[in-house]
């Protein structure tokens, strides 16, 4: 176990911020002392675990423990079916790595910053795939109450962004996915049939690895590279609203991007939302909207604070509230 002081924590929003304690966990045995260690300081509330920092918004000093997991193995288990990938393995190397073994389902969440062990924390999701639907379970160590547990898919209560992991004490070191529940691409996400049209591709004729590249020029094309353009990726969820509640006096439906989900509940596409009140927004110092897409808060300097960029992101909300009666949530995770 290394332990650091004062730490700058490496965030993809460029936020500088820094952490009383940055601990590394290097192995199994780590975790015993790092319980030993917080019990010692009396902090273990305040654990922020890390992976590579691409979906936080976090305050200018963290007054706690920051845990980074260092667990770099990939291990088949070709009985089972099962791959168990370490926490920090980069999450777009683990998916390369899956096309070029020709196993589905990985393919439509290439380019996906972050790291595996928090990949399943938020269930990321692109292109109508979610990494819920690869995960056969999770290991994890149980910061409060210093014991190890093995998480299955059900126990990990995965919903839309949403896992039990996002507001518990697991600090996740290994993920196993499963490797045969998925036989072929899956091309029925809007922007991949636009783009297969606009080339006059054949998806019958298309390869594992010619999707994983249609998804990568489709991110580039439309998201800010974070290592360029510091950014967290999507900052606001598309809300899940009952559709006679939203507001049509300013614009109609036909405006909106919504995705029925049943008699009453649709879902709103926010970048749209955002697009249709942008020339009302007021102009923040170091903050702003990427010129690529709505959704996506940029720091171009990394000169803004957590308050400018939350300030900036309630005024995006109040407008969305005022002019559609639609909520926007946050979606990457508000350190304070």
């Amino acid at each position: 176990m290394k332990i650091h002081k004062n730490f700058n924590i490496n965030n993809s929003l460029g936020i500088n911020s820094i952490a009383k304690f940055f601990i590394e966990i290097e192995n199994i045995k780590d975790f015993e002392e790092l319980f030993i260690f917080t019990s010692s300081k009396d902090i273990s509330s305040s654990l922020l675990i890390i992976g590579e920092g691409t979906n936080l918004v976090l305050p200018e000093t963290f007054d706690g423990i920051v845990v980074k997991p260092m667990f770099n193995h990939i291990n088949y288990d070709e009985n089972n079916n099962l791959i168990s990938v370490g926490a920090s393995v980069n999450w777009d190397y683990f998916v390369d790595l899956m096309v070029k073994d020709n196993i589905y389902g990985f393919e439509n969440l290439s380019l996906i910053p972050g790291s595996v062990g928090a990949a399943p924390i938020q269930n990321i999701g692109a292109y109508g795939q979610s990494i819920s639907s690869l995960i056969s379970s999770i290991d994890c160590f149980d910061s409060k109450l210093n014991k190890f547990v093995n998480l299955s898919n059900q126990d990990c209560d995965f919903d839309y962004r949403h896992s039990i992991l996002k507001d518990n004490n697991y600090i996740i070191y290994n993920v196993n996915f499963t490797s045969n529940n998925i036989s072929e691409c899956n091309y029925d996400y809007d922007s991949i049939k636009k783009y297969i049209l606009e080339l006059n591709l054949d998806p019958k004729l298309l390869t594992l690895k010619d999707t994983r590249n249609i998804i990568c020029k489709i991110r580039e094309l439309t998201l800010p590279n974070h290592l360029i353009i510091p950014n967290v990726g999507s900052f606001f969820k598309n809300p899940i609203v009952q559709k006679k509640n939203i507001n049509q006096e300013y614009f109609s439906l036909n405006n909106l991007i919504i995705w029925p989900l049943d008699s009453n509940l649709v879902k709103i596409g926010a970048a749209r939302l955002i697009d249709l009140i942008k020339e009302e927004l007021d102009e923040y110092d170091n903050v702003s909207i990427s010129s690529t897409h709505s959704l996506v808060l940029v720091n171009p300097e990394s000169k803004a604070s957590q308050k400018e960029i939350l300030s900036y992101a309630s005024h995006i909300k109040d407008i969305v509230q005022k002019k559609f009666n639609i909520s926007l949530e946050i979606e990457p995770t508000i350190i304070n």
